[in-house]
């Protein structure tokens, strides 16, 4: 049986392996039921049973998220909720709160985020696109930190794996312009359409322009060979960037503070996002995931691959 998303696939092939009798109730909507020793459930993607219904809400919530993980004393970046442009800008203004990031409170896979914003004019010309035109009301600006790009797949009580997230980039060869560096990229046999693939297609859209801006580049411009010029700041591997597996190195201490995060929220499974920053060694959440893309595990561009979905089912069936 083919499924229609990756991820959906992998639990679908781990549960046969595993003996669980499954059935693809709408392979449309991937949504398969799972029969185990008397007991049954279904699983729509990576939506699973095991996590409460109002635990999803709060993940689907940037907001939210933040609200319930400040009462736990997890630390995040600091931010702020506001509902119109002219809001945003009064508060930036009044706060002079730069560099920050600009971002919906509910969306995903880095969709209209917007990072290293350094000056009121540049935070200007990206309010329309942040807020757009589907007449969004809520939308978060959030300090901006540095530090290493990591998602944490929690199960239960463990870490079942860790990517570092490094974002989209290319390497130049000395000959190739920045335009024809991202068109090779696209052109690698590793690069897939939507996630069937360890790696996504870099888009050449106006906010890799700003990145490239930012360090007084164009897309003409020729780098030089083995000079690494970063395309986007959102590290998120649909974006273009690339995963590494870093399940085995990152401290037990960061390892704990993502299941402190996903259980603060009430969530079993989830993904965590987490920026490490290795100057002051401290590890900011900046938000969680009720469906994970577990994808990214099995198939890093980097290290091992984690079988994750076998940690899945094995949790699963078991709880």
């Amino acid at each position: 049986m083919k499924l229609n998303s990756q991820s959906s696939q992998l639990i679908f092939d781990a549960a046969l392996k595993k003996g669980v009798k499954v059935k693809v109730f709408s392979k449309r909507f991937n949504l398969i039921k799972f029969s185990y020793k008397n007991k049954n459930f279904f699983t729509k993607n990576t939506s699973f049973p095991v996590n409460p219904q109002t635990a999803c809400m709060i993940a689907n919530n940037k907001f939210l998220t933040k609200k319930v993980l400040s009462d736990n004393d997890i630390l995040m970046p600091k931010s702020w909720l506001v509902r119109s442009p002219s809001e945003a800008r009064r508060l930036v203004l009044k706060k002079n709160f730069f560099p920050c990031v600009l971002k919906p409170a509910r969306g995903a896979h880095g969709h209209k985020v917007y990072v290293n914003i350094t000056s009121f004019d540049e935070f200007n010309e990206l309010l329309p696109f942040v807020f757009g035109k589907e007449s969004r009301k809520n939308v978060l600006i959030e300090e901006y930190v540095e530090g290493k790009d990591y998602r944490f797949l929690v199960i239960g009580n463990r870490v079942s794996a860790v990517m570092e997230r490094i974002p989209a980039h290319v390497i130049g060869d000395g000959k190739s312009s920045i335009k024809e560096l991202i068109d090779k990229f696209n052109q690698n046999p590793m690069v897939g359409i939507k996630y069937e693939k360890p790696l996504c297609k870099i888009d050449i859209n106006g906010e890799v322009g700003r990145n490239l801006k930012k360090q007084k580049k164009d897309f003409g411009d020729i780098p030089l060979k083995k000079e690494k010029i970063f395309l986007r700041q959102n590290a998120n591997i649909s974006t273009g960037g690339i995963g590494r597996d870093a399940t085995d190195e990152v401290n037990q201490s960061i390892k704990d503070l993502a299941i402190r995060a996903t259980k603060a929220t009430g969530m079993i499974i989830s993904g965590v996002d987490i920026i490490y920053n290795p100057k002051n060694q401290k590890a900011y959440v900046l938000e969680l995931n009720d469906t994970p893309g577990i994808d990214i595990h099995h198939f890093p561009f980097f290290g091992q691959s984690r079988l994750v979905a076998d940690d899945i089912v094995d949790y699963l069936i078991k709880n």
